[in-house]
């Protein structure tokens, strides 16, 4: 074909633009809701797959089996949610690697001017890069040193690997958070993890072990005492007001710090359910990863992402201690220091 014949392709600075005009849009749409307490998909969650390729021991995802939607599917739901306002899409699983598709649906998101995440545990990472490297943002699994985070992991070479993904995504410009399971066998090694982000450029996260089945009406953080939790709550403060690489604000640890137990919102209280929403690899949609088991769940292939997202109704029986969520509802409540920790001023 003939350069004079082709059609004339955007710049990279007028896609830009572009971008940054449908995500101004989608804010105002967002703010409008949020002055009526209205609903708003702001951000969701896509939950790709529950595969995995690892079989940690806190997780029994992997043995949660559920149909998975097709590419054409997926695609379709990220334009139905865009539509409607979405800002931000993280993918997560099982593994989101596992699927031979993600490279289509992370263009697709990229396309879209969407800002996308992804959770995976490392392992795929070298082998994707080129798709990976596309992602405003790669959260990472990593447990700890190499023999807590392999044992954890149940997978030998694991932590090499997660290792390994950091430094080639660093490479590429892209941000990279880490999460790391708070966990009997690992709580005493959080200064490890916080050195490492310190030299390798990354900020490190860390969650209390939720339940192994993701049923947040069951038991967080087994064999760990309020008391227990209460000094990591305390140490993370004081590594952080050091100036510590962590992907936590200050709010969150102030909070957990002063109730010194381990659930620390209801969602009775989360407005988290009326900007994000999940959305399972068999295509129902939930209000967040944590409530899948108890409910509301609608299905968006049958009646539509919007429409599925507008009539879920707020959860009301349970509470939780997660950092993501509640960090979240922090910046939805417009808490100063969880707003300067999401534009990385703290």
């Amino acid at each position: 074909m003939d350069a004079s014949a082709r059609p004339p392709q955007k710049s990279w600075a007028a896609n830009s633009w572009a971008a940054t005009a449908r995500s101004a849009a989608s804010l105002a749409r967002f703010l409008a809701a949020r002055a009526v307490d209205g609903k708003h998909p702001l951000a969701v969650t896509l939950c790709l797959t529950n595969r995995c390729n690892f079989r940690c021991e806190y997780c029994h995802m992997p043995g949660t089996r559920r149909d998975e939607l097709t590419t054409e599917q997926w695609l379709s739901a990220i334009d139905q949610f865009r539509a409607g306002g979405m800002i931000r899409c993280s993918l997560m699983g099982g593994e989101p690697l596992l699927r031979k598709d993600v490279g289509e649906i992370i263009e697709h998101l990229v396309s879209r001017g969407v800002h996308s995440a992804m959770n995976t545990n490392g392992w795929l990472v070298e082998d994707k890069l080129d798709d990976v490297a596309k992602l405003n943002m790669v959260c990472v699994g990593l447990d700890g040193p190499r023999e807590i985070h392999d044992r954890q992991r149940q997978r030998k070479g694991s932590f090499d690997r997660a290792v390994r993904a950091i430094e080639l995504l660093r490479g590429r410009g892209v941000e990279v958070v880490t999460m790391s399971p708070v966990t009997p066998g690992s709580i005493d090694h959080v200064d490890f993890m916080i050195d490492m982000a310190r030299r390798m450029g990354f900020r490190a996260g860390f969650q209390i072990e939720h339940d192994a089945d993701c049923d947040v009406r069951n038991p967080i953080g087994p064999g760990l005492s309020d008391e227990r939790l209460g000094q990591l709550a305390r140490h993370l403060m004081a590594r952080k007001a050091e100036g510590a690489p962590m992907a936590i604000s200050s709010t969150f640890l102030s909070t957990f710090a002063r109730r010194g137990r381990r659930m620390l919102s209801s969602c009775a209280e989360c407005r988290v359910p009326r900007y994000s929403c999940m959305v399972r690899p068999d295509g129902m949609v939930v209000p967040c990863f944590l409530t899948q088991h108890q409910g509301p769940m609608i299905s968006g292939a049958e009646l539509g992402y919007l429409r599925a997202f507008h009539e879920l109704v707020q959860p009301a029986d349970a509470s939780c201690s997660s950092q993501p969520l509640m960090e979240m509802n922090f910046l939805l409540g417009l808490r100063p220091a969880a707003v300067l920790n999401a534009l990385r001023l703290t």
